[in-house]
């Protein structure tokens, strides 16, 4: 799942808490993000992250080419980028550190996850191995596309149904 779809999720999940203990929006956000992820979807790829033939659906390897990382990170950035915006545009926080401080941390919390993966890649240890191996659970063994169709094809119907699924999130966050 992208990172702008469980950015989205998370704020529209933990916006009712705002107001409420930091911590709690923090768990909230987090939370939405391993359950998100039992959810059939799409992933894209990276360039520089293998999957290890014959191993779980979370065991990859990464490539060490600069290149390749560069182009990633971009990507990643992107996506973050533009979940954020999404989230920021949709709540209209107040510009003060009460107002800013929910919404960063729900953003935090929804990409956690996601960002501990090249940790344990690159040679993890406890607790980012059991983080990583509850984190491949919760993922759904389906997953949508990732071999059937062509980058662009798949990021098209991706963004589709992430754009049904931000609706409903926004509608939620407006409220």
């Amino acid at each position: 799942m992208t990172l702008t779809t469980h950015i989205i999720i998370a704020t529209a999940l933990s916006k009712p808490f705002f107001h409420a203990d930091p911590a709690l929006v923090f768990f909230i956000a987090l939370s939405s993000h391993y359950l998100s992820d039992a959810i059939p979807h799409w992933d894209y790829r990276l360039g520089a992250v293998r999957h290890i033939e014959g191993g779980d659906i979370g065991e990859h390897e990464v490539l060490r080419d600069r290149a390749l990382i560069t182009t990633d990170l971009m990507k990643i950035a992107c996506d973050i980028a533009l979940g954020s915006a999404i989230v920021y545009l949709a709540v209209q926080p107040e510009h003060t550190i009460a107002g800013l401080l929910p919404l960063t941390l729900a953003i935090a919390g929804a990409v956690l996850p996601d960002s501990l993966q090249p940790v344990y890649w690159l040679g993890g240890r406890w607790p980012i191995t059991w983080i990583h191996r509850f984190h491949t659970f919760m993922h759904a063994s389906i997953r949508l596309g990732r071999d059937r169709w062509t980058d662009n094809k798949f990021i098209l119907i991706g963004k589709v149904s992430q754009l049904a699924l931000l609706l409903a999130a926004l509608s939620l966050a407006i409220s």
